[in-house]
């Protein structure tokens, strides 16, 4: 209520008329939202639309600043961003004056594009525009025309403007005149014309804009052709779409040839020349009306006296406090009816006084509630500014994306609003945003109302709460939307299951302590490194808000942890107890269970995030083991081609250091792009490549399509990776398995030691 005091002040609060839906059986003003099919919500009874005094924040005062301002939040989702510029929708134009034929009417229209004037073949309004109804009363056409508006006040902004939705209109048999060339077009009223943008009256060019192409379409309207592409012409007859791109002008009189870009400014002159127009900006952004004539509500601190007209309640009886003996009956304003409430004196000369009695809109109230989280035991002012200071703007803001042109709008509003009264020293409330998607069930968003809310509790009988937390966050990223399905919870179940088997199985390899890296075999300095590796992305993720993807990257890191066979203690303590870590957000009670297994003091969750030791990231190990796996493919894919089903004998053949200096030269000249010629050339600089050339130029003609993979590679002795997977290999193949030099092989009956590549061994199979 003081904020209120302080717009009003500051000619931000304004008492104005504006149309509104209204029950008379009900006798209360309706949300658009609570007219259902032109009637009712509660009642069922036909709605109307009638002119009433309401209360209004004059965010529009703001619009230019909000729109502005919106680049400055480089950390929120581009969707918000994009969906609050074309709520504010400001538009550089000019407003055209066409006659209405027979009459002293005048019809105004906004155009951002002037260029297109000579095409104007109809005019379509807004069902709501003023002067309709007057167009049509007395005519044949009054009935359909009323039937049509009440039909599309039950429609959303969102429906009417949505670009896939078939147009709707009718003929209201009037006529206008264009004022450039005479010509006489039809009227229309139309549901995509709408009133909160521009005028409500839209010239219709259908040559040239996609909406009126398709609504001359449907109702056989001519089609006038005045911009062509440059170059080439254009027949209206042969278009099966309206030509929007840029190009130069054609039928337009004197501007005929005139690049369209240009006459936009020509074009304009000449109409504000000839008083046919005026340029202006527009904004589709509306002032905010807070008036709500309900009971449940910040009651709006004004009164009303017979002689001093509006006076603002006095800062020393704030607050108006709402009154707790009240009969709501559904119909009218309830406050109405508490004397004890509507009956006041006047502030300023003590007559009697009616207190308003509509309440404010509730978005009121969450436009400003952080501010107060920051001092909630302040008594005298609405929030401390010191503390206001210290802990402003929000570092992180979570909340739904219909949220994006209404609350977090109007919250951007006050912000400003209150930083211009002096009492905040920032211009944004929020700086960084996560939207969460929307959960479906059955293609609809869950609702009780719809009767489709899935209980989670489900899941949690069947497999406990860990498994429900970590399935949610595993099936999508949380901005996305959701198709609710259980069907994957099954396998968070075994997942988690794994993880507990993998360290109750290691208790006794588990040991705590100070690690000697220098000690260590190759296979330990992998797990050391994919657990640094780890901790890395799961807290870039997390920081991110990318669950599904921590998930994932935990997933990988327990099953490399299940592979680590004879591992080091110390080794296998520093991996499990990061793997614990790393879980307690997303599975915490199983974590809480893990963390004392592995004897370790507390509680897990009150510990500190791990942090990712560099020197531990072994990028040569990691590629040793990515070798092994890709051979282990690679020899699969042979066997399948070959259709080997019990091999005798594997032969892999590790690329000579010759091969790694030509990849070397190749990367740096072709930067990762395939240029074979580039390649050559640079091979052929190198002495000893050049004695080559044949070898050389087989191996550019190899690697060259996909040089951007092989220019990832680093050098790594690849013979010793190979033999310290050789026992790994013939456990699976069930033979014995030769590792050699492609150089140096003695035992090369097929001749595939030549083709031994960096990263790609050679292989026979026999």
């Amino acid at each position: 209520q003081w904020i209120f005091l302080k717009f009003l002040e500051k000619g931000l609060a304004y008492k104005a008329s504006a149309k509104v839906n209204f029950c008379s059986t009900c006798k209360t003003v309706l949300a658009n939202e609570q007219v259902v099919n032109g009637s009712c919500w509660r009642c069922k009874n036909p709605v109307s639309e009638e002119e009433r005094a309401q209360w209004f924040f004059k965010i529009t005062a703001y619009a230019d600043e909000l729109l502005e301002d919106l680049q400055k939040l480089d950390e929120w989702p581009e969707r918000v961003k994009a969906m609050q510029k074309n709520w504010i929708g400001k538009s550089r134009g000019i407003e055209i004056f066409f006659k209405v034929k027979d009459s002293d009417l005048e019809i105004s229209t906004f155009t951002t594009r002037p260029d297109t004037i000579f095409g104007v073949t109809y005019l379509v309004f807004a069902p709501e525009h003023p002067l309709v109804r007057e167009l049509v009363k007395g005519t044949e056409y009054e009935s359909d025309v009323k039937k049509f508006i009440e039909e599309v006040r039950c429609e959303s902004l969102i429906e009417r403007t949505s670009a896939e939705k078939e147009k709707r209109g009718m003929f209201i048999g009037k006529y206008l005149i264009n004022p450039v060339n005479g010509d006489v077009c039809p009227i229309f009223i139309a549901d995509y014309a709408i009133m909160e943008y521009g005028t409500g009256a839209v010239m219709a060019v259908p040559c040239h804009d996609q909406r009126d192409w398709e609504f001359a379409e449907k109702y056989s309207l001519q089609k006038k052709l005045v911009i062509k592409p440059s170059g080439r012409g254009l027949n209206v007859n042969e278009m099966n779409s309206a030509y929007i791109e840029e190009g130069v002008l054609v039928n337009s009189s004197q501007f005929d040839g005139i690049p369209s870009l240009e006459a936009i400014e020509k074009v304009s002159d000449w109409l504000e020349k000839n008083k046919w127009g005026k340029r202006t900006t527009n904004y589709k952004l509306r002032d905010w009306l807070i008036s709500r004539q309900r009971y449940w509500g910040t009651p709006i601190p004004v009164v009303y006296c017979g002689k001093c007209g509006i006076v603002p309640v006095a800062e020393k009886d704030l607050p108006i406090k709402l009154p707790e003996k009240i009969k709501i009956t559904g119909e009218g304003n309830p406050l109405d009816a508490v004397k004890s409430f509507a009956e006041t004196k006047c502030p300023k000369c003590n007559s009697p006084a009616h207190r308003e009695t509509d309440t404010m809109d509730t978005f009121v109230d969450s436009s400003w509630y952080f501010l107060r989280y920051c001092s909630p035991g302040e008594k005298k002012n609405a929030f401390e500014k010191n503390a206001v200071s210290y802990w402003m703007p929000v570092d992180q803001y979570i909340g739904g994306i219909e949220h994006a042109i209404m609350h977090l709008l109007y919250a951007r509003f006050f912000t400003k609003a209150l930083r211009d009264l002096k009492l905040l020293k920032f211009d944004e409330p929020f700086r960084r945003l996560l939207t969460q998607g929307m959960v479906l069930k059955d293609g609809k968003v869950m609702s009780k109302s719809l009767g489709n809310v899935v209980d989670p509790g489900e899941i949690m009988k069947k497999f406990g709460p860990d498994t429900a937390r970590t399935f949610i966050l595993s099936v999508a990223s949380p901005e996305k939307e959701l198709e609710w399905s259980d069907s994957g919870a099954e396998t968070i179940f075994r997942f988690l299951q794994r993880i507990y088997a993998l360290i109750e199985s290691n208790r006794q390899n588990i040991k705590l302590g100070k690690i000697n890296i220098a000690k260590l075999n190759n296979r330990d300095k992998l797990i050391l490194s994919k657990a640094s590796r780890t901790i890395m992305q799961v807290t870039e993720q997390m920081h991110n808000f990318q669950f599904n993807l921590a998930i994932n990257s935990i997933m990988a890191f327990a099953d490399a942890l299940q592979k680590y066979e004879n591992p080091n203690k110390k080794v296998m303590g520093f991996a499990a107890k990061n793997l614990i870590l790393m879980l307690s957000p997303i599975a915490p009670h199983l974590s809480e269970e893990l963390w004392e297994k592995i004897k370790c003091r507390g509680f897990c969750s009150l510990q500190e995030w791990p942090a990712a030791d560099e020197k531990m990231i072994d990028a040569k190990a990691e590629q040793a083991e990515a070798l092994a796996q890709n051979t282990r493919q690679d020899i699969m894919h042979i066997k399948e081609i070959a259709k080997i089903a019990n091999p005798k004998r594997i032969a892999l053949y590790a690329a000579p250091k010759w091969k790694w200096a030509a990849l070397k030269r190749i990367a740096d000249a072709t930067q990762g792009k395939p240029d074979f010629g580039k390649a050559i050339s640079a091979c052929m600089q190198d002495s000893a490549l050049k004695q080559r050339g044949k070898e050389v130029e087989a191996m550019v003609k190899a690697v060259i399509s996909k040089i951007g993979e092989f220019s990832e590679l680093r050098e790594i002795d690849e013979f010793s990776a190979l033999k310290e997977s050789k026992g790994q290999l013939e456990k699976e193949f069930k033979c014995a398995v030769e590792i050699q030099s492609a150089e140096k092989a003695d035992y090369d009956p097929a001749q595939k030691a030549k083709n031994a590549l960096p990263g790609k061994p050679a292989i026979y199979i026999e």
